[in-house]
């Protein structure tokens, strides 16, 4: 096995790295998941064009601009900024993206592929896309699940057997794979509940505690554990899958009959199939028939996490050396405080020595009839009068909004998405979520007529179509390739 960092460019991570001057690793990391996002289904890459929009719709939401430009200031010396900026004027978001866009390119988290017509298109590598797709798992947090692997693996394995159609080679490798997901989430979980009870006992606040228990373990490993002892529990299917395995183990024919498979269907000999399969088989009877300890050992720090945070819990609560000394601390600070502004004496409304403060009845502690409110009435909305000038900049500023968040390759991809194939959609047959975000239809809708769109606009015969709270004439969504859809039949 070759190493990574044999294969990776050499200045890959030098981009997330802490040294140095300044550090944007944050912000990097965040660009990156966004053009991961945009690049994960695109099948042509991205443009230049859609990247710097990107990026400084980015720029604009986080407010880095101070830092980008001391960064690039820290990588030029003073010629060379003097270069880069001959006027000394401000340096605009797109010359912050068009940086941060050289940045990746330079240290290979994208490729910048040139045409003939001097276009450019973003491409991100075979491992930026193993590693982003890490890194979002990472960003996600969605805790471990054991959604029917065993179930799926028990269904592998008796359909081989039951159904002649079904091909063996890939009943053993798709049972190998769904066992191994098994066995990896058992660890995963175990060594994580591990650290929750680490994580409990240096916390001293009852608040940090209560988080811990209800908000951060609860959703992050009670879901994985409650399925684990329920749907996905190892007895329900364990025995069925091994006595099944240790059949095919045994029977000679069967093994060559699938090796031979498997060889057909890869690049690997039968000799080499033959012992791949005999690999995965042994490796899912071994694993699943000592799978209990694991079990065990996670029943064993689940329980010992409950006691241990149900313990810190009560210690701090009723424990002279949390609850009290806490207690003192905030009478100190609120003394010293009224000592500061020159209270000699403690507020009236402070309850006395051992002395339990009580309320007392009045008009408000016995039932009183609702009353009836008296009508709003709101005042008169006033809009300023807006000179021609300022209405020209105000309008320039919400354009370069707009097209920077909505450019027309990126509506185009979204609606040639919805076609599967087809040459036309009505609009009763966008998805839902589309037709009740308004903002996203009118676009699609206003973009139907630009010149670089793949589709067009048709009005269509028939009733009005209910949108959200609105009710629209029918329309038909039509490719266009051609333009013949262009001219008067366009809307």
């Amino acid at each position: 096995m070759a190493n990574p960092f044999d294969i990776l460019p050499d200045h890959l991570f030098n981009l997330l790295s802490s040294q140095g001057r300044i550090s944007l690793q944050r912000h990097y990391m965040a660009i990156l998941l966004r053009l991961y996002e945009q690049a994960e289904y695109n099948r042509f890459g991205l443009t230049r064009e859609v990247a710097i929009a990107e990026i400084a719709e980015y720029l604009k939401s986080a407010g880095d601009e101070a830092e980008i430009s001391a960064e690039i200031e820290a990588s030029l010396d003073d010629s060379a900024v003097e270069l880069a900026n001959p006027i000394g004027g401000q340096k605009s978001v797109q010359d912050y993206a068009s940086y941060l866009l050289r940045r990746l390119a330079e240290t290979g988290w994208i490729e910048r592929e040139q045409h003939a017509d001097y276009s450019e298109t973003i491409i991100l590598p075979d491992y930026a896309f193993t590693l982003l797709e890490a890194f979002r798992s990472i960003q996600e947090q969605k805790p471990r699940e054991f959604t029917g692997q065993l179930y799926t693996a028990h269904q592998l394995i008796t359909s081989a057997t039951t159904n002649k159609d079904f091909s063996p080679s890939l009943a053993v490798t798709q049972a190998y794979e769904n066992v191994r997901q098994v066995v990896r989430g058992l660890s995963e979980l175990n060594q994580n509940i591990r650290r929750y009870v680490e994580r409990v006992t240096r916390e001293s606040g009852v608040s940090d505690l209560l988080r811990l228990q209800f908000d951060d373990y609860a959703q992050t490993l009670g879901p994985a554990y409650h399925a684990l002892k329920t749907s996905d529990h190892v007895s329900r299917y364990r025995r069925d899958i091994i006595n099944q395995v240790q059949l095919w183990q045994n029977d000679g024919d069967w093994l060559d009959r699938t090796a031979e498979e498997m060889a057909a269907q890869s690049r690997l000999s039968p000799a080499q199939a033959g012992q791949e399969i005999s690999h995965y088989l042994q490796f899912i009877a071994h694993q699943l028939e000592g799978v209990d300890p694991i079990l065990d050992d996670i029943d064993h720090r689940h329980s010992a996490y409950l006691r241990t945070s149900l313990r810190q819990i009560r210690y701090q609560l009723g424990s002279a050396d949390g609850s009290f000394k806490d207690r003192l601390g905030a009478l100190a600070k609120l003394l010293a405080a009224l000592a500061d502004e020159g209270c000699l004496e403690l507020p009236s409304d402070s309850p006395g020595l051992r002395q339990t403060p009580i309320r007392l009845p009045d008009a408000h502690s016995y039932y009183t009839p609702p009353m009836r409110r008296a009508p709003f009435n709101p005042d008169d909305v006033v809009l300023p009068t807006l000179q021609p000038d300022e209405l020209i900049s105000l309008r320039a500023v919400v354009m370069q909004d707009v097209t920077q968040a909505f450019s027309p390759e990126k509506v185009n991809r979204k609606v040639l998405g919805f076609f599967n194939g087809h040459q036309s959609l009505n609009v009763t047959a966008l998805p839902r979520e589309l037709l009740d975000d308004l903002h996203w239809l009118t676009t699609i809708i206003a973009y139907a007529h630009h010149p670089d769109v793949s589709y067009g606009l048709v009005i269509a015969e028939g009733e009005p179509v209910q949108v959200g709270p609105y009710r629209v004439a029918p329309f038909d969504l039509v490719k266009n390739i051609d333009g013949r859809w262009r001219g008067k039949d366009a809307v």
